[in-house]
């Protein structure tokens, strides 16, 4: 009977997650805590609470956060844009390509969010000053943040909560991830080439944007020199840290604490800009992910699989379509502590390992198809209702959607084949 109780809880927690709207923290948190304090599942003692969460994933997103927020009141980000723009000049095409380059940079070493809420404005500040419909640019935004965030470990809240069921670090999503995330990039970028072809006017208008001086968005040289060169230390350390044997959380904290100290700020002072509701979202998640497995959920998808052993073509297939499909729905980080376990029984059942890369390719792109697929994508579709003053649609999510969705997920698909045959 306990295990249908954490079942149904499990399924409430998961259902008002993908339909929800508010408190998506607390309650999931609070049903988490739930499972736990009954004990619906052995093995939650809070004695126990650090086998099951792990802390690793939690800290680093934590340190992350306090570095990036600390850079970004630099005016760092709004520096860049202004200077893409002025290389770019009357060539939009190239503005744009330059703009997108910036936000698969960001959001491979940013958290997704974070780098929609410093590009979107951007992006409306250059459509509004041109007079051009900024729905296929904020789309296509969100579609390279999600995009260029696949190639690295950090970049990913999808590829966080993977490498910390998968045991693969940072020099392994680079490693695997890099070739594949350049494609996408490169096809999406061309498939919204259309909408870059502007007439003379707007091409005056360009001329007279490239002209604001992009120095005046720095508001402190001295604190932008230091923590970007944190920043970067940090990132180096990230793919030493197999070498070093130092876990990413270490380094991450330790580059935010360097950096709190520099700008003299205590704990209470930075609080408010750690994203609280995302940690304790997390520590939620990963309890709930292992009562799913100490009731038999993940095993049982598992065996729907392990049949395909030894057919590598139909098992690549089966996998990536059941992700393709299933992830847009289920949003990235909720199915993937589902759908991650599942991998790892396969894994040690026998199948290749090249199959966390299978499921790591096709889940993150199909985190674009639909505003359900990443909480970055439902952010972005917030902005952009509120910028053209009307709701923008699931339905027209999907139909802007669907085709970068299909292109990209073909060559990963492609990709995963050619990995598995060629690649080892």
């Amino acid at each position: 009977m306990d295990k249908v109780f954490a079942i149904v809880v499990v399924a409430i927690a998961y259902g008002y997650i993908i339909f929800g709207k508010k408190y998506k923290a607390p309650i999931v948190f609070g049903l988490a805590i739930l499972v736990a304090a009954f004990r619906l599942v052995e093995g939650l003692e809070p004695s126990d609470i650090s086998k099951v969460v792990d802390f690793n994933t939690l800290g680093l997103l934590a340190g992350m956060t306090v570095i990036v927020e600390f850079l970004k009141k630099t005016g760092f980000f709004q520096f860049l844009a202004i200077r893409i723009v002025k290389i770019g000049g009357k060539r939009f095409f190239l503005t744009i390509a330059g703009l997108m380059v910036l936000v698969a940079i960001s959001s491979a070493f940013l958290d997704n969010l974070v780098t929609i809420i410093l590009i979107a404005p951007m992006i409306f500040l250059i459509t509004d000053s041109l007079g051009l419909n900024p729905i296929p640019f904020l789309m296509l935004t969100i579609f390279i943040d999600n995009i260029g965030g696949m190639s690295t470990l950090i970049g990913s809240p999808l590829n966080l909560v993977l490498g910390s069921v998968s045991g693969l670090g940072f020099n392994d999503f680079l490693k695997n991830m890099w070739l594949i995330t350049i494609i996408s990039f490169i096809i999406t970028l061309f498939l919204f080439k259309k909408y870059t072809i502007v007439n003379k006017d707007v091409e005056e208008k360009l001329e007279k944007l490239s002209e604001i001086d992009e120095s005046r968005a720095i508001t402190n040289k001295k604190s932008l020199k230091f923590t970007l060169a944190v920043f970067f230390v940090v990132l180096s350390l990230f793919g030493l840290h197999q070498v070093i044997e130092v876990d990413l959380s270490f380094v991450a904290l330790l580059g935010a604490i360097v950096v709190m100290l520099f700008h003299k700020k205590e704990f209470n002072d930075i609080s408010s800009e750690i994203d609280w509701d995302t940690l304790f979202f997390y520590a939620g998640l990963y309890i709930l992910s292992y009562a799913l497995e100490e009731v038999g959920i993940t095993s049982l998808l598992a065996n729907l699989f392990l049949p395909l052993s030894g057919r590598l073509f139909f098992s690549i297939l089966a996998i990536f379509a059941f992700t393709s499909f299933s992830i847009p729905w289920l949003s990235a980080v909720p199915g993937t502590l589902i759908i991650a376990p599942v991998i790892k029984i396969l894994v040690n059942a026998g199948f290749s390992s090249t199959f966390w890369w299978v499921y790591a390719v096709s889940a993150n792109l199909a985190t674009n198809l639909t505003p359900l697929g990443a909480v970055q994508n439902i952010v972005g579709v917030n902005l952009l209702s509120k910028q053209i003053g009307r709701n923008f649609s699931f339905g027209e999510y999907m139909k802007w959607a669907f085709k970068p969705f299909l292109a990209t997920s073909l060559a990963g698909f492609v990709f995963v084949i050619a990995k598995l045959y060629f690649g080892g």
